[in-house]
């Protein structure tokens, strides 16, 4: 019985160093060739896969179907870290309104600021009697400088 034991255990240590040197080729691999697939998503999503992987490994020295868990603790993982996502993402949320609320304030801002531009480029041509093509031009720099202000509100870069 005590044999038997014995090779097992020589059998099970073979298989944990073959592994670990299967999963040490397969790193290199993965470092040598960074395009898997022609979608940079996918090859992001494997690499991420793999770091994940070895991290558990490292800390847990089995694989997944290693792993003795029972079904409910598998449920009670995977709720907890969907708890966890939807914390992440309630919070990315809150954020993202946040920051648009600003921008759009700061538009707002933006766009009264040229009304007010208009309002007094009106002015100037009633009191000075601008000629119509002194006019057009006039509006047609107002025009730039509000192209370029969108630009920075919207990061845009210019068609030409």
């Amino acid at each position: 019985m005590a044999t038997k034991k014995i090779v097992k255990n020589i059998y099970f240590d073979a298989l944990k160093k073959d592994n670990a040197e299967l999963t040490r080729l397969n790193q290199e691999l993965m470092k040598k060739y960074a395009i898997k697939t022609s979608d940079k998503v996918v090859n992001d999503v494997i690499d991420r896969i793999f770091v994940r992987h070895m991290q558990g490994m490292e800390k847990f020295k089995v694989t997944m179907s290693q792993n003795s868990k029972t079904i409910p603790q598998w449920i009670e993982d995977v709720i907890e870290e969907q708890i966890d996502s939807i914390s992440y993402l309630s919070t990315l949320k809150d954020r993202i309104i946040e920051r648009e609320e600003k921008l759009l304030k700061d538009l707002d801002m933006k766009n009264d600021e040229i009304t007010i531009l208009q309002l007094k480029l009106d002015k100037e041509i009633k009191e000075l009697g601008i000629a119509e093509e002194e006019e057009a031009e006039l509006r047609n720099k107002l025009k730039e400088v509000q192209k370029k202000i969108e630009q920075q509100m919207y990061g845009k870069k210019e068609k030409k």
